[in-house]
């Protein structure tokens, strides 16, 4: 009975060692291609993808992750482009969403992600084009070596040192594909600062590791192939994201760059040494210390090559950016349940977030159609509506003001005591009173007075 009892006790002692030593069972990982901008829905295994052998390819692929540190990646698999064939990618495709089998979600356009050229950059030697792939094997050091992997996202880069490693989703388990519009990173800002050694310069974006900020300052449009300023993730190296030094009259342009969206648009800024900011402002004595000191503050910027266009129209969006821009730090914006007020407005675009906070503010209501209208061009009144509004103006004083609608009239008096009504600009003495063109279309040179003359009204 004990020699019995021994064994069983041995007997038992390796079957648990056994269980808890012998590797677990593998799930089996499928992966399903659906959405509107499918013809249909299709779902592989991976033993149906493995059995894809005469599609796939393998390639040498470079990347780099936001640290930053660059590497290398032997990987075999199948072309997405191929997969989604078999679901019937349809033309009218704009966005591509891949998510892991823990939830973790990455989009894509469908422009950045099948329409432009990704490239493998070797340490020496030409580029080499290579497709957006479905990893199902990799290595480090060789195709000799490669061993199988979970099923993962991967893709060339469109310029040498592009940040792509974060994008490559692991664990992947669903592609989603939508008709849906993309939307549009915001524009970035700037914030200029003098020094014993010069002017230094932040470029500022409120998604700024979501993005890559690039940039120029010889004038031309930023694109892939530019400088990229913010090199590391906030939350690795910050400190090797450092200011621009400038020590010469200097056009920088910038553009924010990121997955899922469509580019922010240029913004630009031109720090002078000589007192020429923009060549257009002969004439515009009147407006030009304005102009200089919100471009200089990043609150607007010029059209391009050193010109501000003082006598162009901005549109409503325009100027709510502007507002945004200078007030928002001293008016935080409410919570953004305030925000979708307007069926027009996408708040995802470069001027979407101020509006959000515009209305959050009551600066803005709308048309009473319940539209906003953010690409119709501002009028006069509109524009000093607005104003004074943002900066929650108020005045016992009276004044007789024409030309204006009835709506604006209240407004106009209290921006006629506060000195925004600019004479010979906006505004002409008249018998009685004051005349202001209100439905004229208000031009870059008088926002920016206005605009000005409001942020010393407020100081």
């Amino acid at each position: 009975m004990k020699r019995y009892t021994y064994w069983l006790g041995i007997f038992l002692v390796a079957a648990v060692l056994l269980l808890t030593t012998a590797p677990a069972q593998a799930v089996d990982e499928t992966l399903t291609i659906k959405g509107d901008g499918v013809a249909k829905e299709v779902t592989f295994s991976r033993a149906d993808l493995d059995a894809l052998k005469q599609s796939a390819e393998q390639h040498c692929y470079s990347s780099a992750n936001n640290f930053p540190t660059e590497k290398t990646e032997y990987a075999f698999g199948i072309p997405l482009q191929y997969l989604l064939s078999q679901a019937g990618l349809k033309d009218t495709a704009r966005l591509i969403t891949f998510t892991a089998t823990d939830g973790y979600k990455r989009a894509f356009t469908v422009e950045e992600l099948l329409h432009t050229p990704r490239y493998y950059f070797p340490a020496t030697g030409e580029k080499q084009p290579v497709p957006v792939l479905i990893c199902l094997k990799s290595s480090a050091s060789g195709f000799s070596s490669m061993e199988s992997a979970n099923m993962r996202l991967i893709m060339g880069q469109r310029a040498r040192g592009e940040q792509t490693n974060p994008w490559f989703v692991k664990y992947l388990s669903m592609i989603e594909v939508s008709c849906a519009q993309p939307g549009q990173w915001p524009e970035i800002t700037f914030n200029r600062m003098s020094g014993p050694d010069g002017v230094t310069l932040q470029l500022l974006h409120e998604n700024i590791d979501a993005v890559k900020i690039y940039y120029t300052t010889d004038g031309s449009a930023p694109t892939v192939e530019s400088k990229v300023y913010n090199i590391s993730a906030s939350y690795y190296q910050p400190q090797l994201n450092q200011p621009l030094l400038l020590n010469k009259t200097t056009i920088v342009r910038a553009v924010a760059i990121g997955a899922g969206k469509e580019n922010s648009p240029v913004a630009s800024i031109t720090v002078s040494f000589d007192g020429a900011m923009f060549s257009d402002l002969a004439g515009y004595d009147w407006a030009k210390p304005a102009i200089e000191a919100l471009a200089t503050q990043g609150i607007l910027s010029g059209v391009g090559d050193s010109r501000f266009d003082p006598a162009g129209g901005l549109t409503r969006g325009m100027f709510v950016t502007m507002l945004g821009r200078a007030l928002s730090e001293k008016k935080p914006a409410a919570p953004p349940a305030a925000a979708a007020s307007f069926a027009d407005v996408d708040y995802s675009s470069w001027y979407g977030p101020h509006v959000q906070w515009a209305v959050a503010q009551g600066i803005v209501s709308g048309y009473p159609d319940g539209n906003f209208k953010p690409t119709n061009l501002l009028t006069v009144e509109e524009m000093i509506v607005m104003a004074v509004r943002a900066g929650n103006m108020s005045s016992k004083g009276a004044a007789n003001i024409s030309g204006v609608s009835a709506w604006a009239q209240p407004y106009m008096v209290i921006a006629e005591n506060h000195r925004l009504l600019i004479r010979g600009h906006l505004a002409s003495d008249v018998a009685g009173g004051v005349r202001v063109e209100g439905k004229k279309q208000a031009a870059r040179a008088e926002a920016a007075a206005v605009l000005y003359q409001l942020l010393q009204a407020l100081k």
